[in-house]
């Protein structure tokens, strides 16, 4: 049996804080109001040292306009660095996609949740996400860990991925072919340069 897998464009993005650095300032404060050590952040830093909401809301203004430039109700994932950079991005995204959040409360989801209440409503939204219905109301959904969605058009990568198994795996999220829902191809937004690292190496 032959299985078909999609092409896909990758768009790499680089962010000013990704292409010259940051350093604080010497009043700037953490999220916890405490002192930002004085050195110099770069990438592998960034929501794992110090979290740069500034740059959060960037790739969200970014990966809104590009969607609406292609197709705002494109199944999207964001993967992020962790849960609390999944709930942030997904604040941002809601926040530059008002207008759909308010017919579909759900339009941006984040799927990886904690509490058991949440954990419902992640599974509700994963679900979504795996669902190619036009009138579904989730179609942009942050992670920072797997997801399965076979009709997923946009992978985005807002985390550095250092593993190769781990980049296949998330790569593998948009690669399946689903003709019947005119899935046929999909991009992969690449935020930290890691698909452009990933996709040099020849065991790929």
């Amino acid at each position: 049996m032959t299985v078909s897998l999609a092409p896909y464009r990758v768009h790499r993005i680089v962010t000013q804080w990704d292409a010259a650095g940051w350093r604080p300032s010497k009043d700037d404060l953490d999220r916890y109001g405490r002192a930002i050590p004085d050195e110099e952040y770069g990438t592998a830093d960034f929501e794992r040292v110090v979290a740069l909401r500034a740059r959060t809301q960037a790739i969200a203004r970014h990966l809104t306009d590009f969607l609406k430039k292609t197709d705002r109700f494109a199944k999207t994932i964001v993967f992020c660095v962790d849960q609390e950079h999944a709930s942030e991005m997904r604040t941002a995204l809601s926040n530059l996609n008002a207008d759909l959040v308010q017919q579909y409360p759900d339009y941006v989801c984040r799927v990886d949740c904690g509490g058991s209440g949440d954990r419902a409503r992640a599974h509700a939204a994963v679900s979504g996400c795996r669902d190619a219905n036009a009138g579904d109301p989730y179609h942009v959904a942050t992670a920072h860990d797997g997801l399965d969605a076979p009709t997923c058009r946009n992978v985005v990568l807002a985390r550095l991925v250092n593993s190769m198994v781990e980049f296949k795996q998330i790569i593998g999220r948009g690669t399946r072919v689903r003709e019947e829902y005119g899935k046929l191809w999909f991009n992969i937004l690449d935020y930290t340069g890691t698909a452009t690292r990933n996709f040099a190496d020849p065991s790929l």
